[in-house]
């Protein structure tokens, strides 16, 4: 025991320096000879990843709005559809909202106004469709400008030329009595009222001179009311304030009424009968 004691407390540096690098390699071949360890399981649901955030896209660029430029419609038959509207404006980007004047009810007869997308489109539409074949009538369409007062004077009196010659067209169909005669729409205005008449009229022979038909010493014709009409029958006013269409479209009303009753009459009994 003394002597084994004593060896190791006289052993050099050099042997501990041996005997510790010795177990060293002792434990890395324990470690190498160990089975490999079991990987711990992992609920790819239960762990959360913190996505790298995408940059927002650029700004879009405001689109401007569309600009509607408005034409007008006019010389279209009676029986013209919207659908009608939409097939002659095919090709154009066309406002929906609009209406679709006839001469039948309203005071603004064969004439509608449109919108279309751009003002190139509505030159285009111009160039191309007005003067079309529609329904056997050469339509009309043209640009319709920021009017002033005397634009608008003759937008009324074109209108009230237009009137005239659909009463003068209603009464050759509903009055065949008058063919041989002479009619004329006048106009006349009294206060705030205005009145239209359709007038007839025997047609001078050519070979005749005009006074030959007139009152003896003055210079006047003999005419025969046909039918009137009358702004203050329906209480109607235009837009640029005035009655004229109104008193128009109020004859042109009666003169149609009056017409079809015509025909009622005729066909019954009552028109041809001594007694009832």
């Amino acid at each position: 025991m003394t002597n084994s004691s004593s060896e190791a407390k006289t052993a050099s540096p050099s042997n501990r320096a041996h005997q510790l690098f010795t177990k060293a390699i002792h434990s890395l071949h324990l470690r190498r000879a160990a089975p490999p360890q079991t990987p711990i399981p992992i609920n790819p649901h239960s762990v959360s990843f913190a996505p790298t955030p995408t940059p927002p896209p650029p700004p879009l660029p405001v689109q401007q709005a569309m600009q509607w430029v408005t034409i007008e419609l006019s010389g279209y038959p009676p029986q013209f559809t919207h659908q009608d509207v939409r097939n002659l404006f095919q090709g154009f980007t066309i406002s929906p909202d609009f209406t679709l004047p006839n001469a039948v009810n309203l005071a603004y007869p064969l004439r509608t106004f449109i919108n279309i997308a751009g003002q190139q489109e509505a030159e285009r539409a111009v160039q191309e469709l007005c003067s079309s074949i529609v329904g056997g009538r050469a339509i009309s369409v043209k640009m319709v400008e920021k009017t002033g007062h005397e634009e608008g004077e003759q937008t009324a009196e074109d209108m009230a030329n237009e009137k005239k010659t659909e009463i003068i067209r209603i009464a050759r169909v509903s009055y065949p009595h008058l063919a041989s005669k002479f009619l004329e729409v006048r106009e006349h205005f009294h206060g705030i009222d205005s009145f239209a008449f359709l007038q007839a009229r025997d047609i001078t022979p050519l070979h005749s001179e005009p006074e030959a038909h007139m009152q003896p010493g003055e210079k006047m014709v003999k005419w025969e009311l046909v039918a009137s009409g009358r702004s203050g029958v329906w209480s109607w006013k235009m837009k640029d304030g005035s009655g004229r269409l109104a008193a128009l479209k109020c004859l042109r009303d009666v003169l149609e009424m009056q017409g079809n009753m015509r025909r009622v009459w005729r066909q019954w009994e009552g028109s041809v009968r001594l007694d009832m």
